[in-house]
């Protein structure tokens, strides 16, 4: 009998596992300041920041990632504090998301960016050219990525 527990415990585990959902939201750093490279958030962006961890506050967060400049960091910043989780800095030009697939399985991740890099990444994944770059006048477009038994979807929401 234990055997036949230990038989079944193991397909359920199984089942269990691919079943399994990675999601990746994905989105540009708020409002600038002003055009200076590294600059800081404006005061819309820093109430645009504190939106997005209003807005995540009900999503578990499992990864925060953002490239390293201050208007990335200072958006990423209100969702960390709240989900209780360090920001990871991260390269623009080396991340590559089947990757961090691969390596977050049924995890969830946040990804700040920019707006030229958050779509070519997405874009990278798909194969195709599915999303434009991002006005530069545009700060809401969330991004979804979800995996699940290899199967990949996506979605943009405007906030």
């Amino acid at each position: 009998m234990k055997q036949f527990y230990i038989f079944l415990f193991g397909i359920l585990s199984q089942n269990i596992m691919s079943q399994t959902e990675t999601t990746i939201y994905l989105i540009r750093h708020a409002e600038k300041a002003d055009s200076s490279p590294n600059t800081e958030l404006s005061a819309e962006g820093k109430k645009r920041a504190n939106d997005w961890a209003n807005y995540f506050q009900l999503q578990p967060i499992d990864f925060i990632y953002s490239t390293p400049y201050i208007r990335t960091q200072s958006t990423a910043l209100p969702t960390a504090i709240s989900q209780k989780k360090e920001i990871i800095a991260y390269n623009p030009s080396e991340l590559d998301l089947k990757k961090i697939i691969a390596e977050n399985t049924g995890k969830t991740i946040l990804i700040i960016g920019h707006s030229n890099t958050i779509p070519k990444h997405i874009n990278q994944l798909l194969g195709e050219e599915k999303y434009p770059e991002i006005p530069e006048n545009e700060f809401g477009n969330l991004y979804c990525i979800k995996e699940k038994k290899g199967v990949i979807s996506h979605s943009l929401t405007k906030i």
